[in-house]
């Protein structure tokens, strides 16, 4: 009796191994989604790699040394990032190439450096944001080691007399824009933030042309979409060097969260734009970081100089409309955007 105990509590034991090991094997992988690299200043890049489905710590090995970096990423497929990586890698000065290789269920993500992590004193650090939800990121920044580093990289002089920028206060008058749960409407909160950072901008020195510094259409009432954004990007006079369109984000789902910038994909300059302006507002706003990416928006698309339109926040999410309503967290997010401004001539 014993022994038939014994055996079939064996018998147990070893399917449910086999179980458990045929579920590890069938888990599905991840899939990487999008892979950007960008200067933060002349001795420091960012990597964002995003990708969707779940990973856990030991999945996400980094390892720098001599002129190569590899980013080890298992039980994951590369998606489509072979597709976009030479157009997303921006950071020329320090990146030379990068390169994918994918077997086995592991991506690894090679990179090529300009220089030496030994030699020229470099270190990389990796985090991960977002374990188990549905949109994640792995975040590599290559930085110049150096005795002393203010926690906002870069050397502002926060003097910007005699620069041109254009703020771009989305929506006004009979275009409410998005409204959130309690009834915040996104024309009141572009509106608020884009004052502030108006009053920030002139403190510095800078000439600021608003699109509009109340609540009216830039157009007219009556005016079609594109004669509407059209007048906004008329506003900005023949030497603005930069245009801003700010706005705020909504979906139909509650839960959808995080701000995010663009850029139209002709404008290099509007790339770094989008770039500096994404690392502050996640630096002041704290908010999930939903990425850079390219659009063909209107007022981007048609500005003569470097242009991004940020969004700020999802309006429909409760937690996220009750901070777009707050002045000291529209306070952060000004100071946010006049930081990337100041980087964006200063770096």
């Amino acid at each position: 009796m014993i022994k038939k105990i014994f055996g079939l509590f064996t018998l147990i034991l070893t399917l449910s191994l086999t179980l458990f090991s045929t579920a590890e094997a069938a888990k599905p992988q991840a899939e990487l989604l999008n892979i950007v690299a960008y200067n933060l200043d002349r001795e420091t890049v960012r990597i964002q790699i995003d990708y969707r489905g779940r990973l856990s710590d030991s999945d996400i090995n980094l390892n720098a040394a001599g002129d190569m970096m590899t980013l080890s990423m298992n039980n994951t497929s590369p998606g489509r990032i072979n597709k976009i990586i030479r157009r997303n890698i921006q950071a020329k000065n320090i990146i030379e190439n990068v390169s994918i290789d994918y077997d086995d269920a592991q991506t690894k993500i090679n990179f090529a450096m300009m220089i030496d992590f030994e030699v020229d004193g470099y270190t990389a650090s990796m985090k991960a944001d977002n374990f188990g939800k549905s949109f994640s990121q792995v975040i590599i920044d290559v930085v110049k080691n150096k005795k002393t580093r203010s926690p906002y990289a870069g050397n502002f002089s926060g003097d910007l007399t005699g620069h041109v920028i254009v703020l771009d206060a989305g929506h006004g008058g009979s275009d409410r824009g998005a409204v959130g749960p309690s009834g915040l409407t996104e024309k009141e909160v572009t509106l608020a933030v884009a004052l502030k950072t108006e009053r920030m901008l002139a403190d510095a020195g800078a000439n600021v042309v608003m699109t509009r510094r109340s609540d009216v259409d830039v157009a007219s009432p009556n005016a079609s979409n594109t004669e509407e954004l059209g007048a906004r990007v008329a506003k900005a006079p023949y030497d603005a060097e930069i245009f801003i369109s700010i706005h705020c984000n909504a979906f139909s789902n509650p839960q959808s969260n995080g701000m995010e910038t663009f850029y139209y994909s002709a404008s290099p300059e509007s790339y770094r734009l989008a770039a500096l302006l994404n690392d502050e507002l996640l630096r002041y706003g704290g908010l999930n970081n939903r990425g850079i990416k390219s659009a063909n928006f209107y007022v981007i698309k048609h500005s003569a100089c470097p242009a991004s339109l940020i969004e700020l926040g999802f309006i429909t999410n409760f937690e996220e409309e009750r901070l777009l309503a707050d002045d000291e967290y529209q306070d952060r997010l000004a100071q946010a955007i006049v930081a990337a401004i100041n980087r964006f001539f200063y770096e």
